[in-house]
Order: structure tokens, then C-alpha cells, then sequence
């Protein structure tokens, strides 16, 4: 479940609306809204008083779904990285002929492979 689908859920199972939940928290109303529809990534901040008013450790929940992504974009990583090499040792792949594979897999390692944060399209 996503973060702001699960606060969104908290609040609803407090009995809050979001109204309520700004008044409470300090934060705008229209900041919960874009928090609950996934428009922005809340704050450590925001969370924090968010998580204390529906008596959760929301900072602790972000990380945790941060690191299984982190996990799988890895681990995706790691198995195109073992292929790549295993095809150029088997010689399916010359360094001459597909040079540009390997630009293509250096890309996320230069990057740090990042993982962006999910943002709704304006319809």
C-alpha cells in the first residue's frame, strides 16, 4: 500500500476528515489532499506531525516501502548486469557491434538508481 493510501485510510479509520486532520496536524488542507493523491511525497516533517495525531510512525513506514523498492530495483539491476556480462563472455555480444548496451546499463550505476517518487497525471 502506498503512503498516502495509508494515511488516507488512518484518517479515515480515526473518524477525521481531512479538514480536521489539517487543523490538528498545523498543515494545510490542501496538503493532505496532494499527500493522500499521491501529488507530492510528503515531508519528514509533515509526516511526523501527520503520524502523531494518528498515532503512527509514518517516517518509519516511508523508509521501510523506500527500501523494498530499492531492493527490487537492485536486484533488477544485478540480474541485467549478470546477463549482459554472461552474453559478451559467451560472445552472443561484441564489444564492436553492441557498445551502446553497455552505456545503457552504466546509466543507473552513475546515477545511484535512484527511485522517483510516484506523481498522478493531470487529466
Amino acid at each position: 500500500m502506498r503512503l498516502g493510501t495509508k494515511i488516507k485510510a488512518l484518517r479515515i479509520k480515526e473518524g477525521l476528515t481531512q479538514i480536521e486532520l489539517s487543523e490538528k496536524t498545523g498543515l494545510t488542507e490542501r496538503t493532505i489532499q496532494r499527500i493522500e493523491n499521491h501529488e507530492v511525497e510528503p515531508s519528514k516533517h509533515s509526516l511526523k506531525k501527520i503520524g502523531d495525531v494518528l498515532n503512527q510512525n509514518l517516517n518509519e513506514q516511508k523508509v521501510s516501502i523506500m527500501t523494498k523498492k530499492q531492493r527490487l530495483l537492485n536486484l533488477f539491476l544485478i540480474s541485467i548486469s549478470i546477463l549482459i556480462v554472461v552474453e559478451f563472455l559467451i560472445g552472443w555480444l561484441t564489444w564492436q557491434e553492441h557498445w551502446w548496451v553497455l552505456i545503457c546499463w552504466f546509466f543507473p550505476l552513475l546515477g545511484g538508481v535512484s527511485i522517483p517518487y510516484y506523481k498522478r497525471r493531470k487529466k
